[in-house]
């Protein structure tokens, strides 16, 4: 690994590990109790010589929404934010997602950055982790705050920074997980909606699987 980015991912190491995330490459990720958790990786581009230029993404993972993804796989070796029903990449400055590390001085504001970062916005991503209702409020809230950004910037003409919610929600997944984990298979069907046959590897299948999976558990 470049000397560069070796800093700078020791440095996130070092500040994530209080609240629970653990390295595994360039990727950082806790999980809850239940499977749920949170994923932030480095993602490298492609930089002039002699410096080293990645984007930081992170996602909030929904156990059950993982699984459909990695299937069999050890999700605290291959979830990335990718998987997420949010995902956001982080600004580097000036509106500008990329971070670019030239020196070890870059490498340790690079770092401050991502963990101020972390430090304002995880204990609020940690309280999202399984709870469906406080999920689908944080849609809502982003999207009154997108449309009243939007309705600045169509006033002014111009775009302000900070204005704009972070990240975006797959707002249909975590309602029909919400549905599935009440074992209400009537209300993932109507979700899915009856038109045509349901693709048996498509998330609309694995969501309909889980549902009927928790109503027999629940009969239980």
């Amino acid at each position: 690994m470049n000397p560069l980015l070796r800093r700078f991912v020791d440095l996130l190491e070092d500040g994530l590990a209080p609240d629970g995330f653990v390295r595994r490459g360039p990727v950082y990720r806790y999980f809850d109790a239940d499977g749920n958790g949170i994923a932030l990786d480095i993602q490298r581009t492609t930089a002039m010589y002699g410096e080293v230029e990645f984007f930081v993404n992170a996602g909030v993972l929904l156990g059950p929404y993982v699984r459909y993804f990695l299937d069999d796989e050890d999700p605290s070796l291959d979830v990335m934010p990718r998987h997420g029903v949010w995902e956001h990449r982080l600004v580097a400055g000036d509106g500008d997602h990329r971070f670019s590390l030239a020196d070890e001085a870059g490498a340790d504001r690079a770092a401050e950055v991502v963990l101020t970062w972390t430090t304002a916005n995880v204990p609020r991503l940690k309280g999202w982790l399984g709870d469906y209702d406080a999920m689908l409020a944080a849609v809502a809230e982003d999207g009154e705050r997108a449309r009243q950004a939007s309705t600045e910037q169509l006033a002014s003409g111009e775009w302000k920074p900070g204005r704009w919610p972070d990240g975006t929600w797959r707002e249909k997944v975590i309602r029909l997980y919400r549905d599935a984990e009440r074992g209400d298979v009537g209300a993932v069907s109507a979700l899915i909606g009856t038109a045509k046959a349901v693709d048996p590897d498509s998330v609309h299948a694995a969501a309909l699987a889980y549902a009927e999976q928790r109503r027999t558990e629940r009969k239980g």
